[in-house]
């Protein structure tokens, strides 16, 4: 019987699959889209057991590609954090899982008075605006949907884990995006439950990453070990192997995000510094350590530039990237507004005349320029980076690659194409064996299927390429 650990990463796009043998050498890989309703009213929702059914859909996936007889040993759930479920006194589920760029919610998270919204970032790590929990749950509370002493809350990784086992827990990094987490206790902020009419009880048992949730019940992965092994971000950061407090770790996909990890939590007056800089700070899947986030759409913005060019399709887009120049002057070709993290809508807005080449151009220094700012921030709070790694689809082109070492200082490029599913797979082997995360990084690291590369060795190639 071939033992093998599953990761999972359940994205807003994607849901992934990965499994790997216990040393970390990666044997399948499986991907599906993740499902969602668009309402009437333009709104996108789904349910807790549709994103359940995308989960173990992909798992099979995945283990069908494997042609030896398969015994699933731990899995690991990473995924998106601020979208969850109500479950009622019978465990039942109660309310949508509101995707979490979803607006709902932030004209009611406003009107809980100045007081708390002043407070807000200060207690969670948090801008007030309508991606976090709180004000799904203000909005639903609002809409009908009973909320009581009774009442408890999951994450979607979480509420998997609770299908699959049985049992309830609460990961701290995915906590830390409700807007329900007093940050300096790691403990519900009474204040928030008050609002929507729950008690502490409303946030099950804490439980970090690499514990046991509980072992699947029922079905082809019964007996394994499922651990939730948190938010989506930091679990990429684990895969990348970037997680010393002086590793950098930019995760490039459709929401860029740069990540640091803080060996310590941090205080009141830290959390509200690094809020109005635009970076978020919360729990990391580490257990004593913060996490801070800076974020942008610069996947969403990419991805809108070669679509008004003509560059969508591989060809013409690898033609562009083939093109680029680092020193293109750009002027005023491009104007792009509203692309940080915390932005639902972006705006390009382009003078006449202006060439593909230059709009490519003048959008990759535009988000060079987003991501300098950031850095910044997080360098103002936490001190500079020794060394960073990018990893993520938007690396494989080369001009993103040079443009970001352009920026980000002491930058490797990992080959990981999906760090957020081989971090789960981390954890998930930490559950099934019962062996420290260092023990399982060292043998993941040992037996990664690539190799890295430097950003400037692949800017270097690809100048050779262009000669």
């Amino acid at each position: 019987m071939n033992e093998l650990v599953a990761g999972v990463d359940l994205g807003t796009t994607v849901t992934k699959a990965v499994l790997t043998r216990p040393d970390g050498t990666t044997v399948a890989f499986a991907r599906n889209p993740t499902t969602w309703t668009q309402t009437p009213g333009g709104r996108l929702e789904t349910t807790g057991a549709a994103l359940v059914a995308d989960v173990l859909r992909t798992l099979e996936d995945a283990v069908a590609q494997v042609e030896d007889d398969v015994q699933v040993t731990g899995i690991g759930i990473a995924g998106l954090a601020e979208s969850g479920t109500i479950l009622d006194a019978h465990g039942r589920e109660t309310s949508p899982v509101i995707a979490w760029f979803d607006e709902r919610g932030a004209t009611e998270l406003k009107d809980q008075g100045k007081e708390f919204v002043a407070d807000f970032p200060r207690r969670t790590g948090l801008p007030v605006g309508s991606q976090w929990s709180l004000p799904k749950l203000l909005w639903m509370r609002g809409a009908g949907i009973r909320l009581d002493q009774t009442s408890r809350w999951l994450n979607m990784p979480e509420y998997v884990a609770y299908v699959l086992t049985g049992e309830r827990v609460s990961e701290p990094s995915l906590a830390s995006r409700t807007g329900l987490l007093d940050q300096a206790t790691g403990q519900p902020w009474a204040e928030a439950l008050d609002r929507i009419g729950v008690g502490p009880a409303f946030l099950p048992e804490t439980r970090p990453a690499g514990q046991p949730a509980g072992r699947v019940k029922q079905g082809a992965f019964k007996g394994a070990a499922v651990t939730v092994a948190g938010h989506d971000h930091p679990v990429a950061a684990i895969g990348a192997g970037a997680t010393g407090p002086a590793d950098l770790f930019d995760s490039c996909g459709t929401a860029e995000v740069l990540l640091r990890s803080v060996p310590r939590i941090l205080t009141d007056d830290e959390r509200s510094t690094l809020v109005a800089l635009g970076i978020d700070a919360g729990r990391h899947v580490l257990p004593d350590h913060a996490v801070l986030i800076g974020g942008m759409r610069s996947g969403l913005v990419m991805r809108r530039v070669l679509a008004l060019v003509g560059a969508d399709d591989p060809a013409r887009r690898d033609e562009l990237d083939h093109r680029w120049r680092p020193d293109a002057p750009v002027g005023d070709a491009l104007t792009v507004v509203g692309a940080a993290m915390h932005d639902n809508d972006v705006t390009l807005r382009i003078r006449d005349g202006a060439s593909p080449d230059l709009l490519w151009a003048a959008t990759l220094a535009h988000l060079g320029e987003q991501t300098a700012a950031l850095l910044a921030a997080v360098n103002s709070v936490v001190g500079e980076h020794r060394t960073a790694v990018a990893a993520g689809g938007w690396t494989r082109m080369a001009s993103v690659r040079r443009a970001k070492a352009g920026v980000i200082p002491r930058l490797r490029i990992s080959a990981l194409e999906q760090p957020g599913a081989r971090g789960a797979a981390m954890f998930g082997a930490c559950a099934a064996y019962d062996v420290p995360l260092d023990k399982v990084t060292r043998q993941f690291l040992d037996t990664a299927d690539q190799a890295d590369v430097t950003a400037g060795a692949a800017a270097a190639s690809t100048r050779k390429d262009n000669s």
